[in-house]
């Protein structure tokens, strides 16, 4: 769901439909729907939120970052400063049995609210990031894999190894002494006895974890990087749930398409016609839809990036001494002259392409023969280029970096973007252009008079890749976590479908309405009238999300 706000989230607490997020700058959110919708009441604060709690009165509390510590009477609706803690970094916030506030800092301390003081003890163990408190017990997680219980507000501790030795990020609270630890390295832990011993459940994953929540039916739910679990068995075993893309399984209207080698940049040409490119110069090419393929490899060519092809012609930049071309299909390759560190290639046929090489836009020399860096303007590097119809180029780059010539190479303008993110990709037919990049949140960019001006259409959760449209009409996009969405309102609204992959797929690129994704060891294709959502799992985790 989209909120009103591009900063990144860390926080969440609820008591009945009230929910309080916070996150990076001081941000706050409030909803009063369970979630449905969302206002932003950030109140000025500027230091970055880590923890939130809210008591069934309405009270609540933020804290952050310096000591920064919010406090709201009205569920969340406005907030005004409340007794700081100006040395100590503040990660969590819980409340107690007593209906008491209760801090945790990175420091090793634990802060409890009485009135308008805060009382400070010491926690024992280093680098305490999780905490939870219930039923009169307060837990306490740190970074060597420890759980510090205290029935005393934080005056005396029992402390308790769970036997992996990483930092702990989340702890959840259960019936019956029950206690749940999940954090680094895909570590998930549950303890039947108050924390006292611990065993793992089963898990295929590695990936951090961050957060921990259960409904005492014996449903737990553990989200973080990658895959989020889900146990339905009290915590004896869980399973991989589909979040948007992830590993879902592949019922249609995506199928695997297999290729050996390890693959960086894609460019489709035709219906059936595919062109990879990859590690130590490899290329490959099919003219059938992947049934047969043919390859070839450049020995100087190094690491391979982006690839983009017309006909015959094959033009292709990488991390290596060489950036090659290919004028009988790839059979045949020849040195371009150009500086390693190719991230991007688009040209539009007759000996015309631009790259992006170390950061730098480049142009084809005349003969084919050598890029030529250009001199853009531009304080940031740049990664992405499209080339578009008579003489208009655009390059995108870090912190909405966007360049662009209207003379081929020329002469070049910086344009305004509206967006702060590093743009990774764009992409355009006619005047009509998107460009889509970020972190842990993604911009989505449109411009519909060649790139002379922008307007951000959406903020996607994740970090985008690469985007593309079809003769359809829609928009896709990829990126890192298996990410493969679709839009098919211009840009404004996304969803996802299941890529088979928590891995980072690299492009999407298609012609007609035939689609293709390249991953890391994975090849998707989605044929023409596959229009419907994947089924099973993956609808259901989309209606969800």
């Amino acid at each position: 769901m989209q909120t009103p706000v591009r900063q990144d989230l860390s926080a969440l607490a609820g008591a009945g439909p009230a929910l309080i997020a916070a996150g990076q700058s001081g941000t706050l959110l409030s909803s009063s729907d369970e979630g449905r919708s969302w206002t932003d009441v950030s109140c000025g604060a500027e230091a970055d939120l880590r923890g939130v709690a809210l008591r069934e009165d309405g009270e609540g509390i933020a804290v952050g970052l310096g000591g920064t510590v919010l406090c709201s009477r009205d569920r969340g609706q406005t907030w005004e400063a409340g007794p700081g803690l100006e040395d100590l970094c503040l990660e969590a916030a819980a409340v107690d049995a007593e209906g008491r506030f209760l801090a945790l800092a990175l420091e090793g301390e634990l802060a409890t609210l009485q009135g308008a003081t805060w009382v400070r003890r010491e926690i024992p163990g280093r680098h305490p990031r999780a905490l939870c408190a219930r039923g009169g017990i307060v837990a306490v997680g740190d970074g060597d894999g420890r759980i510090h219980t205290s029935r005393d507000a934080g005056a005396s501790w029992e402390s308790h190894s769970t036997g992996s030795g990483r930092s702990i990020r989340a702890l959840w609270l259960g019936p019956a002494g029950q206690a749940i630890a999940a954090g680094d390295g895909g570590f998930l832990a549950v303890s039947e006895d108050e924390g006292r011993t611990w065993t793992r459940p089963s898990l295929r994953s590695d990936q951090q974890r961050h957060a921990l929540w259960g409904d005492d039916q014996g449903s737990i739910w553990c989200v973080g990087a990658g895959p989020a679990f889900r146990s339905t068995d009290g915590g004896k075993s869980f399973a991989k749930v589909p979040v948007q893309a992830g590993d879902a399984p592949l019922e249609g209207p995506w199928e695997k398409v297999p290729v050996r080698g390890k693959f960086r940049g894609l460019w489709v040409e035709g219906p059936g016609r595919v062109v990879l490119v990859g590690d130590g110069g490899s290329v490959a090419w099919t003219r059938d839809g992947g049934q047969t393929w043919e390859k070839s490899a450049y020995e100087d060519g190094g690491p391979l990036i982006a690839v983009w092809a017309r006909g015959e012609e094959i033009l292709a930049v990488g991390g290596g001494i060489a950036q090659i071309r290919s004028t009988d299909g790839g059979h045949r390759w020849f040195d371009v002259t150009g500086t390693p560190g190719g991230s991007s290639v688009h040209g539009q046929g007759a000996g015309r392409a631009f790259a992006v090489l170390d950061g730098r836009v480049c142009r084809l020399s005349a003969e084919g023969y050598r890029w030529i860096a250009l001199e853009a303007p531009r304080e940031q590097r740049l990664s992405a280029v499209w080339t578009g119809a008579e003489r208009l180029a655009v390059a995108v780059g870090r912190r909405g970096t966007i360049v662009r010539t209207v003379d081929d190479g020329a002469t070049w303008e910086a344009v305004e973007s509206g967006s702060s993110r590093d743009l990774s990709a764009i992409w355009g037919r006619g005047d009509e252009l998107f460009a889509v990049g970020g972190m842990t949140l993604s911009d989505v960019l449109r411009s519909r008079d060649g790139g002379a001006t922008w307007e951000v259409l959406a903020q996607v959760s994740g970090s985008l890749r690469s985007i593309w449209g079809d003769e359809g009409g829609a928009l896709w996009a990829c990126g890192m976590g298996g990410a493969l969405l679709r839009s098919t309102d211009g840009g404004r609204t996304w969803r996802g479908e299941a890529s088979g992959t928590w891995g980072t797929l690299f492009e999407v690129r298609g012609s007609g309405a035939e689609m293709w994704a390249l991953g890391e060891n994975v090849l998707l294709r989605r044929r023409p009238g596959d229009t419907h959502l994947s089924r099973g799992a993956a609808g259901g985790a989309l209606r969800g999300a």
